[in-house]
Formats: C-alpha cells, structure tokens, sequence
C-alpha cells in the first residue's frame, strides 16, 4: 500500500473513531447506534491498514549483490620438467595417468613406473 493512502485510511479512521466517541457521549439512542458504527468502521480501517504494512514487512525483499573474487596461486607459479627417477630421462604428458587419484609415470626409456609427487609449497 502507497503510504500516502496509508496515511489518509488511518487518519479518516481516527476522525470517525473521535466522531463516533462524540456521538456516543450524546447518548441517544439513534446517536448510540450512529456512534458505535463510527467506532466500528474507524477501528476497522486503522487495523486494515496496520495488517496491510505488517504483511508487507513480512515479504522477502531481493537484495543484488555482486562479488568480485580473484584466484591466485599460493606462491610462484612455474612450470617444471618432469624427468625420471631411475634414469633421469624426460617424462612427457602422455606418460603421465591418474590411478586412484594419485598420478602415476611411466618411463618411455627404461619402463619403470613410480608415482609422482607434488613439491610442498612452503
């Protein structure tokens, strides 16, 4: 609900619960009947328009929110030659394969197979 006709619903509320209170000190019995229905109606509209912004309040609003992450290694990034460890040749890609999550190498010179590990980076 805009808040300007928030605003004028609660005052005509506040005008007809005082309208009616004055009707009601007047007491007659037509002016009872015509003062409790203007109590009635102003506190009808004043509860409408609190239930209005309680139920308002109570929705999710969308938040936009941006994040600007940037990824960097740890430390100098290099690229080393992979070689042998029992002869010292050169060990390419291709003869490298990942078994069980470990990376394994396989000479192309001399066969042996060994497991190959990560420098610590410390």
């Amino acid at each position: 609900m805009n808040k300007l006709v928030g605003a004028l619903v609660t005052f005509a509320g506040i005008c007809l619960v005082i309208l009616g209170a004055i009707f009601l000190v007047a007491w007659s019995v037509e002016n009872a009947v015509a003062g409790g229905m203007m109590v009635l109606i102003g506190a009808g509209l004043m509860y409408y328009v609190y239930r209005v912004e309680k139920i308002e309040a109570a929705k999710p609003q969308l938040v936009s929110q941006t994040f600007n992450v940037t990824m960097s290694g740890s430390g100098e990034m290099t690229q080393k030659n992979m070689i042998c460890k029992s002869c010292g040749a050169p060990i390419a890609e291709k003869d490298v394969k990942v078994v069980q999550g470990g990376l394994m190498a396989t000479c192309p010179y001399c066969g042996v197979v060994f497991a190959m590990q990560e420098a610590p980076k410390w």
